[in-house]
């Protein structure tokens, strides 16, 4: 690194963001690295208080005294609204300060924020995947829009709360990975529907079912820990529907950015529409499967 860290400034304290802040703030505490944070969420930055974290009382104060700032928000509206103005990220980091912008945002829309960056400044977008679970556990893995060289300079810092950082390539590089890999989960969370339906109208055991989809070429992620949250009709209340909704827009708007016919993100970018009109922004993320429980008119449950 090219500088002492002093503080480390994080900002966006919701199911991610706090996994990721404990998991920093203990990272700092023995270093003697002053750790502060800022959210609109009063009870969020008393837990991190409680544990030693400083509260910033704007991001302006948070942002003055960091060397490196950390953000994990909900979308580019928050991440600009961060970054820009007299009193944002931009104009208030100190000369040599890094950001890691760990949220999932447009390509287009992080671009202009570091064309408008100091270059005294280093901006990187580094998207996290691995869950809430991943974030409280420090096993994420970061996808990162950067040159191997400054991913191997904070290794040690990023290790706190990661499992891997990968250089995935120049500026933007990690928002596209990110959404490449959201792209899949969501495609595949909407195959479980239809594939437990089918098993469902033919009498299966739904979890003999499901055993042998995580014994075979159908296993992944989504069918291992997305399944059982169907069958018991939590429908994962972990991660929201509009905030589903929002990664497909952005998927599909990536796919006309980059001129990719993608038929199918069409399809199930109005499949997330037409369910988080129905039941709600802030319902469990997997609903979606509700409305092909509905078109069939039968529940997907454990027998």
């Amino acid at each position: 690194m090219n500088q002492a860290i002093t503080q480390i400034g994080f900002i966006g304290l919701g199911n991610m963001g706090s996994g990721m802040a404990r998991n920093l703030l203990a990272y700092c505490q023995p270093r003697g690295v002053a750790f502060a944070v800022y959210d609109l969420n009063a009870d969020a930055v008393a837990a991190l208080v409680a544990k030693g974290a400083v509260e910033a009382d704007s991001i302006q104060a948070l942002a003055i005294h960091s060397n490196v700032v950390f953000t994990s928000l909900p979308s580019s509206k928050e991440i600009n609204q961060v970054a820009l103005g007299d009193s944002g990220l931009l104009n208030n980091l100190p000369e040599g300060a890094v950001w890691f912008e760990t949220s999932t945002n447009e390509l287009a829309q992080w671009q202009v924020l570091v064309d408008q960056a100091q270059a005294s400044l280093t901006l990187i977008d580094a998207p996290v995947t691995g869950g809430s679970e991943g974030a409280a556990a420090g096993t994420l893995t970061m996808l990162m829009g950067a040159e191997q060289t400054l991913v191997d300079d904070y290794a040690e810092l990023l290790g706190s709360f990661t499992a891997k950082a990968v250089c995935m390539g120049p500026a933007g590089s990690g928002y596209v990975a990110k959404l490449c890999q959201l792209h899949l989960n969501y495609l595949v969370a909407q195959g479980i529907g239809e594939t437990l339906m089918l098993g469902a109208k033919a009498q299966l055991n739904l979890s003999a079912l499901h055993h042998v989809l995580q014994h075979s070429c159908a296993q992944s992620y989504v069918v291992d820990e997305y399944i059982p949250k169907v069958l018991d009709g939590s429908y994962d209340p972990s991660f929201k529907l509009g905030l589903a909704e929002k990664d497909m827009r952005l998927i599909n708007q990536l796919g006309e950015h980059l001129n990719v016919e993608m038929p199918l993100a069409h399809e199930v970018y109005q499949n997330y529409q037409a369910a988080t009109e129905r039941y709600g922004f802030d319902e469990p993320h997997l609903s979606i499967v509700r409305l092909i429980e509905e078109a069939n008119q039968q529940l997907l449950r454990a027998d």
